[in-house]
């Protein structure tokens, strides 16, 4: 606020006091200040005068850093950092996020896109992003299979039916090859 003068035509002494009223606006950050300011000289006249500056809350609260972009393999599940933020005009905010995924090249392969977006009572709001890569670098695992066996002529080999598992959830083929030895 100015500093406040005044004068007395009559050459009075007088004081010069000031009154602040708070106002509030629409959120927690915006608000006006009306400074009243009241000279009285020593013949008990008086005058006043006001200035009012009005405080904006056009700052939109801040989200702290996040882990940058990070790849793990299938079967782990994505484990996002929890966002904090911090709101310099003192509102009061939200924290909310929303998840993206894109699919990779094979089903146990993806990338998973965390998007926090914090908005302060003035509707202010600000966005930050955690990507987690998913890559399937597990092989199938096939069951284990009856042990070396013996037959004597003319019986016919008879295998057992393979069977096998995938950690990933990706599709697999399971194909047969014969070897005669």
């Amino acid at each position: 606020f100015a500093q406040a003068t005044a004068s007395d035509a009559c050459g009075s002494t007088f004081t010069l006091t000031f009154n602040d009223v708070t106002t509030n606006r629409q959120c927690a950050g915006a608000y006006s200040v009306t400074r009243t300011w009241t000279a009285t000289d020593s013949c008990g006249n008086t005058s006043t005068a006001s200035q009012t500056i009005n405080v904006n809350d056009d700052t939109a609260p801040v989200i702290a850093e996040l882990p940058s972009v990070s790849t793990i393999s299938c079967p782990a599940q994505p484990q996002f950092a929890q966002a904090t933020a911090s709101d310099a005009c003192g509102s009061t905010f939200t924290l909310t996020f929303e998840d993206a995924t894109v699919n990779g090249q094979c089903a146990g392969s993806y990338s998973v896109t965390r998007t926090w977006t914090a908005t302060d009572s003035c509707g202010n709001t600000s966005t930050a992003s955690q990507t987690i890569n998913v890559n399937d670098d597990s092989a199938p695992v096939i069951a284990e299979l009856p042990s070396v066996s013996t037959i004597s002529c003319p019986d016919q080999p008879q295998f057992a039916q393979a069977t096998a598992t995938v950690l990933c959830s990706s599709t697999f083929t399971l194909t047969v090859e014969d070897a005669t030895v």
